[in-house]
């Protein structure tokens, strides 16, 4: 098969962390003449360990970094088993009896992204990557895609951008992508309509927001905001109109949720949520993705919650990955975003 393929596998990390990097790299090699198939196969941990020159660029911010695409290779395996500070390197998702019938943590959610299988990939002249890749090891956003540091891959441009002329423009690019290569198996985007229609209103709007909270503390420079943050962000977007509202509420935990029921009830239309597995408190010591309550099921969950996320009209948020595949997959919704407003970023 005279074709280049680009395998693309998962890192130890949250749904919609490693569907950004995927979405990342199926950009990357349509750019370079590779075929992208999806196989989220275990990946690093650390997305640097064994990349010629990351230790020169870190002390001296030297560019010239050697492995400039940093694919996996004999000196920087995937961590197929577990390593220590961290619970699982598989893929979050994956379960070995899988789910909907396939064994690919990426089938269990999406379609193939082509015609090829990972299996004629695998056979044919290919590079395997598991990490975001597109742009130079320096800081000008011009030259990336979606992360502002493809040294440190953190954190996403788009918090950067958020309100200026540039946000658009980049949220368009990335929906482009998404659009034209990745669709949802129809099981789920069944489940997601069948939701939407039984419990969101057609006749009035419905804002959304999600609270990140569980690690969320223990993320650097990123700041846990506390859930008060996100009530006075509701209640103001209330007080600015003179329409009456739905609320859809997602998170990673009940507390925050019950939190804002208690305080919006008969304030809004109606409140939604969705279903979910959810840790019990704000600052539970895990998210649900590092528990024996993760797999094939609550990275359904996400996947739906997020889409459901989309759906708004308006999201206020903090600095997640679960918000920033909202606000790609709609690009038109318009953004409350609290960080910069209680000065993390």
């Amino acid at each position: 098969m005279d074709k280049k393929f680009l395998i693309i596998d998962s890192r130890p990390y949250g749904l919609f962390s490693i569907f950004l990097h995927t979405v990342d790299n199926i950009k990357w090699a349509k750019d370079n003449d590779y075929i992208p198939v999806v196989r989220w196969a275990p990946g690093r941990r650390d997305s640097n360990y064994g990349r010629r020159g990351t230790i020169e660029y870190r002390d001296t911010k030297n560019a010239g970094v050697l492995d400039k695409n940093n694919f996996l290779t004999e000196d920087a395996p995937p961590s197929y088993g577990n390593t220590p500070g961290l619970k699982h390197c598989q893929c979050l998702y994956w379960a070995p009896e899988g789910h909907h019938g396939e064994k690919n943590p990426w089938r269990y959610y999406f379609e193939p992204l082509n015609e090829y299988t990972v299996e004629q990939a695998e056979q044919a002249p290919h590079d395997v990557a598991d990490i975001f890749m597109v742009g130079d090891l320096d800081d000008d956003l011009d030259n990336k895609f979606l992360i502002k540091s493809v040294h440190l891959y953190e954190p996403l441009i788009l918090w950067d951008i958020l309100g200026t002329d540039k946000e658009q423009g980049h949220r368009q690019e990335v929906n482009d992508v998404i659009k034209e290569n990745i669709k949802v198996r129809e099981e789920i985007s069944l489940k997601i309509e069948d939701f939407y229609k039984k419990h969101f209103s057609q006749d009035k709007k419905t804002i959304a927001v999600h609270v990140r909270g569980t690690d969320k503390k223990l993320e650097y420079p990123h700041k846990a905001l506390p859930i008060d943050a996100y009530k006075i962000a509701i209640q103001n977007y209330l007080d600015s109109s003179d329409e009456i509202v739905d609320l859809y509420i997602a998170s990673d935990n009940n507390e925050a949720i019950g939190e804002i029921i208690k305080d919006f009830r008969g304030k809004v239309g109606k409140i939604i949520i969705y279903p979910s597995v959810r840790m019990p408190k704000y600052f539970s010591k895990d998210p649900i993705c590092l528990t024996s309550a993760t797999g094939p099921k609550h990275g359904e969950e996400v996947l739906i919650e997020t889409i459901l996320l989309s759906k708004c009209s308006h999201l206020i948020c903090t600095d997640s990955n679960v918000s920033a595949g909202a606000m790609y997959i709609n690009p038109n919704m318009s953004i409350d975003y609290l960080n910069r407003k209680y000065g993390s970023r």
